[in-house]
C-alpha cells in the first residue's frame, strides 16, 4: 500500500509541474559565502545571497559541458521568474515558472564543446529585474 501511495503523490507532482532535486544539489545551494562561494569551495560553482533565497550556478567537467543555475526560494510570496547562464556575451534562459518559499528549482544545458573554463555566471530573471551570480570558471 505504501508504494502504490507514493506512487500517486509522485505522479501528482509531476503532474502539477513540482520539480524534484537530489540532495547533493539541494545542499550545494543551501550555502552561499559573502564572497558568493558554495560550500565546496570550488571557481566553478557559485552563487548569490537574496533576500528571499539562493541563487546558484555550477558547470560540470565533461564535454558537452553541462551548465545548471538552481533558484532556492527560503521566503516570500510565489513570484514567476526564469533562470539562465551568460557566457560569452550571451544569455541563455528557461521559459518562465512559478516558484513558491520553500521550493527549489534547477534548470540545466548542455553546450557542445569544452566550455568548463569560460567564464559564465548563473541568471535569475523576473519581471521587476535580473539577479546573477558571480563568474563561474575554472
Amino acid at each position: 500500500m505504501r508504494s502504490k501511495t507514493s506512487a500517486v503523490v509522485l505522479a501528482g507532482a509531476i503532474a502539477a509541474g513540482s520539480v524534484m532535486l537530489s540532495a547533493p544539489v539541494a545542499s550545494a545551494a543551501a550555502y552561499c559565502s559573502s564572497s558568493g562561494y558554495t560550500a565546496s569551495g570550488l571557481p566553478t560553482e557559485r552563487c548569490t545571497s537574496l533576500s528571499n533565497g539562493i541563487v546558484y550556478h555550477k558547470k560540470d567537467y565533461n564535454n558537452p559541458t553541462r551548465m545548471y543555475t538552481t533558484y532556492s526560494k527560503t521566503g516570500g510570496s510565489s513570484v514567476s521568474v526564469r533562470l539562465g547562464y551568460s557566457m560569452s556575451g550571451s544569455t541563455t534562459y528557461s521559459g518562465y515558472f512559478t516558484i513558491s518559499s520553500g521550493q527549489t528549482v534547477q534548470k540545466s544545458w548542455s553546450k557542445n564543446g569544452a566550455y568548463m573554463c569560460y567564464n559564465s555566471t548563473g541568471v535569475l530573471n523576473y519581471s521587476g529585474g535580473t539577479f546573477q551570480t558571480p563568474t563561474a570558471h575554472c
